[in-house]
């Protein structure tokens, strides 16, 4: 698995997450808005323990000016310590044993918050919000290499 594209991945998901979280307070339901960006915060802290020492915290713990920012420095922090490929082990359900590769996980990671973006998106558009960010993925790497990123 490659490293340098994951660290991008990280640089998109951080952008990503400024543009909507500049976005929540246009929200109707900003409570419903506010919750979605938590739990895409609650999945970086929620995984970390799986790779790393790492305290889990809750959705409703999650305090998303410090945790968005916090979970995703430790993830390109096991991104440049840790060996992709190696499997980690957890349980689900009640008990079940499961393995994945740290690059899978992080995969995974990366991809449920761009899922719930576009929970966001959906959101922002049934409110009839209309400038809302547009966050494809694409739109980043076009932006970042015509300099137009921070």
């Amino acid at each position: 698995m490659d490293k340098e594209f994951f660290e991008g991945c990280l640089d998109y998901e951080a952008w990503a997450d400024e543009q909507w979280m500049n976005t929540l307070v246009r929200f109707e339901d900003r409570e419903r808005a506010t919750n979605i960006m938590r739990h895409i915060a609650g999945c970086y802290w929620g995984w970390l323990p799986v790779v790393v020492e790492w305290q889990d915290k809750a959705d409703e713990e999650i305090d998303l000016e410090v945790d968005l920012s916090a979970g995703l420095r430790r993830w390109r922090q096991v991104l440049r310590e840790r060996d992709l490929s190696e499997l980690v082990s957890f349980t689900v359900g009640k008990g079940f044993k499961r393995e994945i590769k740290i690059g899978e996980l992080l995969h995974h990671v990366l991809n449920h918050g761009t899922y719930h973006r576009g929970q966001l998106r959906g959101l922002a558009e049934a409110e009839g919000m209309v400038d809302f960010p547009e966050t494809d993925v694409s739109t980043f790497y076009v932006l970042r290499r015509a300099g137009e990123l921070d």
